[in-house]
């Protein structure tokens, strides 16, 4: 079996796709709208090692396709070298529009360490969209790491060790610290920091009518066997949005939105996460008195963003109180508002690439042998929204 897809069966994959591209979700670019993208790009690190490419031309040119239909891009994977990052920049440029790109230090590592080495990166056109202040990590002070770090070591000592007062304890704990030189966030069983660091960058989108403050988030949220800890980051992610909201969005006029890959297994159990998530918002909604609604759009229907179509790990979400922004029930009602106005989705390519032929294998499943490490193991998500004008729909809603 070919490694990846030969140049002659992406054409046949291209030409297949240009005949109707939104028959497999991908959105079309409108003067009236903009198209936020965020997509997991498996390991986009260096261009070419040794000579040779690390994406093959007709992976990278499909990348290109993909972003090319957005005016924001939100990318997590990106590796320490940024090699592919900005020879995409440069080919998007090459297309006639003005491109630009912010990028995050390397998080999830430290120096001497192994880890999560990765950096979150947006791809922006600078003729529809512009750049604000702000650009920061999403992290947490140093008192309440600290204070999170008590927290999670006193559960795993009550948990690891024995109690005091038994014959051999202090060689017990010894020897049990003796293994702990490192660590490892997984042994947690509290949230005490982000293993990669959520980025945070100011963009703003202006119409006749107005603008959007956008601080958008780009996370890639930890992943493993874990199943706690990816609970853990992602609520502890939500409340910081949450309760920050007060601030930024009520007093400030902001909008948070967040473009991530949340590594959380909505799957067979959607409607009870579902129920879960709406008893937590519903908790902190009537504790802390947070006026800013939140939208999970992704949450809704059948949008399984992993190749293999088994979980919903890729989001695009906003908190915010601005009634330009529709609330979760409008969600259904998305696609109907006009060509302009509200809408999300999600390309799917391993449906197009099976359809084109080259991605379906002799059985009748997609294979995804053939292209999910060379071109990447996530569904592109996105979002439409119009430029702030004079008619566009007002979502207030009269009770909440």
């Amino acid at each position: 079996m070919a490694e990846h897809f030969t140049q002659s069966e992406w054409d046949t994959i291209n030409d297949h796709l240009d005949q109707d591209p939104s028959a497999y979700g991908l959105p079309e670019r409108r003067d009236g709208s903009i198209v936020l993208l965020s997509w997991n790009i498996r390991k986009f690190g260096a261009f070419q090692e040794n000579g040779k490419l690390k994406k093959s031309s007709g992976a990278f040119d499909m990348i290109q396709k993909v972003c090319a239909s957005a005016d924001l891009v939100a990318i997590q994977e990106v590796l320490t070298d940024t090699a592919s990052l900005y020879e995409l920049r440069d080919r998007l440029r090459a297309g006639g529009s003005p491109w630009d790109v912010v990028v995050s230090d390397v998080t999830g590592m430290a120096p001497g360490y192994d880890g999560m080495a990765e950096r979150h990166a947006f791809l922006y056109r600078s003729d529809r969209i512009e750049r604000g202040d702000l650009a920061s990590d999403l992290s947490f002070d140093r008192s309440a790491v600290v204070t999170n770090t008590n927290a999670a070591l006193q559960v795993m000592v009550s948990k690891e060790v024995e109690k005091a007062g038994k014959e051999g304890f202090f060689k017990q704990v010894t020897e049990w610290l003796g293994g702990q030189s490192k660590l490892v966030g997984a042994k947690f069983k509290r949230f005490v920091q982000f293993i990669r660091t959520p980025h945070i960058v100011e963009f703003l989108v202006k119409g006749e009518t107005g603008t959007y403050e956008l601080y958008v988030v780009n996370a890639h949220l930890v992943s493993g066997k874990s199943k706690t800890e990816r609970e853990l980051e992602f609520f502890a992610l939500l409340e910081w949005l949450l309760l920050d909201s007060r601030t930024t969005c009520v007093e400030n006029g902001k909008t948070f939105v967040l473009m991530a890959d949340l590594n959380l297994d909505f799957k067979a159990d959607v409607d009870k996460r579902r129920a879960a998530f709406e008893e937590y918002m519903t908790s902190i909604n009537s504790e802390k008195n947070l006026q800013a609604k939140v939208n999970f759009p992704f949450l809704d229907g059948d949008h399984f963003t992993n190749a293999r179509g088994t979980e919903t790990f890729d989001h695009i979400a906003w908190v915010t109180n601005d009634h330009r922004f529709p609330r979760g029930r409008h969600n259904p009602n998305a696609g109907t508002f006009g060509p302009d106005e509200y809408d999300y989705g999600m390309f799917n390519f391993v449906k197009a690439f099976a359809d084109a032929g080259p991605g379906q294998a002799s059985d009748g499943n997609p294979d995804f042998d053939k292209y999910v490490h060379d071109f990447t193991d996530h569904m592109p998500i996105w979002v439409r929204l119009p430029i702030p004008h004079s008619n566009q729909t007002d979502f207030s809603v009269s009770e909440d």
